[in-house]
């Protein structure tokens, strides 16, 4: 059971509903355009009551980019822990990411230039806590491409530039699908992706 009393577990709750709400004001509306008047009305509380939980607006913004980036971060590693060899979690990478967009494409959503606020300023910078568990991702796949590439499962090609290159074929997919309204069935599966990523885009021809 958890340690936390009732009324501390209601306030986390509310925290959270507060972020999800700031998660989908932002991703229609823009971190700069948004305003925190409309993200505690979507929340349903007053905008007293969100400022006693989170200081300002950018408050929100750090602490919602940290729990999609912890809860991505350990989406990936659970499913990484339960395959044995490098390409069986190589493939659970790539399954793990575009299932955890397709669950929250509006997070995708906030920092893409697809968002309503067009032409003007970009999102604010990611917190360093983020980027540090980025830098850790990109890392751990690096390892996983070195391993398998001394098994000779992958080319002898820089680990980090597998990575980015799968980083790039998954992030490309789920923008072009976020675009495209989100629909059920548009995202490519992780199959395919994994295929064009493994056998590249030339046709056998039995030369």
């Amino acid at each position: 059971m958890s340690d936390l009393t009732r009324k501390e577990r209601e306030k986390a709750d509310h925290r959270r509903a507060i972020l999800e709400a700031a998660e989908a004001v932002f991703a229609q509306k823009g971190y700069h355009a948004a305003t925190v008047q409309e993200i505690a009305e979507r929340a349903e509380f007053s905008v007293g009551y969100l400022y006693s939980l989170f200081e300002h607006k950018m408050g929100l913004y750090v602490e919602l980019v940290e729990m999609r980036a912890s809860e991505f971060m350990a989406d990936v590693e659970e499913r990484l822990r339960h395959e044995k060899d490098c390409l069986g979690k190589v493939r659970a990478a790539i399954a793990a990411k575009v299932d955890f967009f397709t669950r929250h494409q509006q997070f995708f959503l906030i920092f893409s230039p697809l968002r309503a606020e067009d032409g003007a300023e970009g999102p604010p910078l990611l917190p360093e806590a983020t980027h540090r568990r980025y830098r850790e991702y990109i890392a751990g796949l690096s390892e996983v491409f070195e391993e398998g590439t001394r098994a000779g499962l992958f080319v002898h090609v820089d680990p980090q530039v597998l990575v980015l290159c799968m980083e790039g074929l998954t992030n490309a997919a789920i923008a072009h699908w976020v675009a495209s309204g989100g629909e059920a069935g548009g995202m490519p599966a992780p199959e395919v992706l994994e295929q064009v990523f493994f056998q590249g885009i030339l046709a056998d021809r039995g030369e």
